[in-house]
């Protein structure tokens, strides 16, 4: 069904299985293993009984749902409806109020949006587990990106939370657009854009603006954070932290110094003059002067040459294979370290808070499992010439493991969930703030190479 055909359907109540071996059904839908999961509910694989297509199946748990997240589905829902373009991910069908038989027997009332699927994975996992990407080949995605929202704004939707983790890749990589749940919408005939005061989305992609809580429109802003993600794609890192006033390389933006903005990031990273132009152009903090669409299509660096698709297809099958492999490994290392979390469990009954050292500003003792010859002369991977951004990183004279024992015991400190590989001392992290998730990567490299 055409994401603009889409009906909200009740079907009967499926019974829950009688036995492991017979499938879950929603609806006409199987439904197979979790593809990812949010605030909302879980994405699972599903296969439509009918015609053998495979599908994503985004399932929301009815209980869960208050009014703030009642509105964000019909956002959703609305929103996806309205736009029938190919690199926005497509609505196939909503059901409501099914019974979704779970494993252990037991049931509970879901909604389903059935939506297409996108095999590729997040743009966010090629850039964290395999780097930036070719100036051919980000303008590629960007290209995809401004299609996109041109068929979005054209119907009236605005979608206010553009970032990586929102574009997704189909079976031959090409972008789609996904989660419309904070989506500004335009409603009536007089054209007027309802909503647009909502401090939302993500705040390291967010125009200043919609920062400042005032009211705005909803292209200017999506241009804001498209322009946050090329650059991300050219380089590996964001362009500033948040688009404040406290913030050096907004400052920079602000107040019109560009050259001084570039000069600070060519330290890190390579931009071409072209890439540096257009860039420059969607960083103008006053929207109304903020280039357009429209304006970006014309912009030189836009119109040259791409990468062809099937050699876009190679490199990025090379990549996934690195993200899968980086994955797998995350798998084993969270299975590790919750067995190691029981463990713990048990000899904290016994567990003598006053019976261990008072650490101030002294040596460290070194984890144990840090401790074997192994891994704690273990040397760091040299300091690399580029790619790391300034203001990002400090220097210690202590040993790659037990720098590495430091950042695990201030993350532990701090109720973060982390998955540490030691043998390549890197850590990825995420941390409640303000009832947001900041996600972060910390990296310990060696100095040898650096004079």
């Amino acid at each position: 069904m055409d994401a603009t055909q889409y009906t909200p359907q009740t079907a009967e109540a499926s019974p829950p299985p009688s036995s492991p071996e017979e499938p879950r059904m929603l609806a006409q839908y199987q439904v197979l293993h979790t593809l990812g999961s949010g605030l909302q509910g879980k994405v699972k694989l599903g296969v439509d009984s009918v015609t053998q297509q495979r599908v994503a199946l985004k399932i929301i748990d009815c209980a869960k749902l208050n009014r703030k997240a009642m509105i964000n589905v019909y956002r959703e829902v609305e929103a996806m409806s309205r736009v029938s373009h190919s690199s926005v991910l497509r609505l196939l069908s909503v059901h409501d109020d099914l019974s979704y038989p779970k494993k252990d027997g037991s049931s509970k009332q879901v909604i389903v949006i059935v939506l297409e699927l996108a095999s590729g994975g997040e743009l966010f996992d090629f850039m964290m587990y395999t780097g930036c990407f070719s100036e051919s080949i980000a303008r590629a995605y960007f290209q995809q990106l401004v299609a996109g929202l041109e068929a979005c704004h054209a119907q009236g939707v605005y979608h206010r939370d553009i970032k990586p983790e929102n574009l997704l890749l189909d079976e031959n990589f090409a972008l789609k657009i996904a989660d419309f749940g904070l989506s500004g919408l335009r409603e009536g005939a007089d054209g007027a854009v309802a909503e647009l005061y909502t401090q939302c989305g993500t705040r390291g992609y967010m125009s200043p603006e919609v920062l400042s809580c005032m009211p705005y429109e909803g292209e200017p802003a999506d241009v804001w954070s498209a322009g946050v993600v090329l650059f991300i794609m050219l380089s590996g890192f964001p362009p500033f932290q948040i688009a404040t006033n406290q913030d050096w390389w907004f400052r920079a933006c602000a107040t019109k110094q560009h050259e001084a903005f570039w000069a600070a990031h060519a330290r890190s990273a390579v931009f071409s003059p072209g890439a540096m132009s257009l860039m420059t152009r969607i960083f103008c903090v006053t929207p109304q002067e903020r280039i357009t669409l429209a304006e970006i299509k014309t912009h030189p660096w836009f119109q040259e040459a791409t990468v062809a698709p099937e050699t876009l297809r190679t490199e990025l099958l090379s990549r996934k294979l690195q993200v899968e492999e980086e994955k797998r490994k995350e798998r084993e290392e969270k299975l590790r370290m919750a067995a190691k979390q029981r463990s713990q469990q048990q000899q904290d009954e016994e567990f003598d808070p006053f019976d261990m050292d008072v650490l101030r500003s002294v040596t460290l003792p070194i984890a144990a499992e840090l401790s074997t010859p192994e891994v704690s002369t273990k040397k760091a991977p040299s300091y690399p010439t580029t790619g790391v951004a300034l203001y990002t990183s400090f220097q210690s004279n202590h040993a790659p493991a037990e720098v590495q024992t430091r950042v695990e015991r201030a993350l532990t400190e701090h109720s973060a969930r982390f998955v540490a590989r030691k043998d390549r001392f890197k850590t990825k992290a995420t941390v409640t703030v303000d009832t947001e998730d900041v996600s972060l990567a910390v990296r310990i490299y060696s100095l040898d190479n650096v004079r």
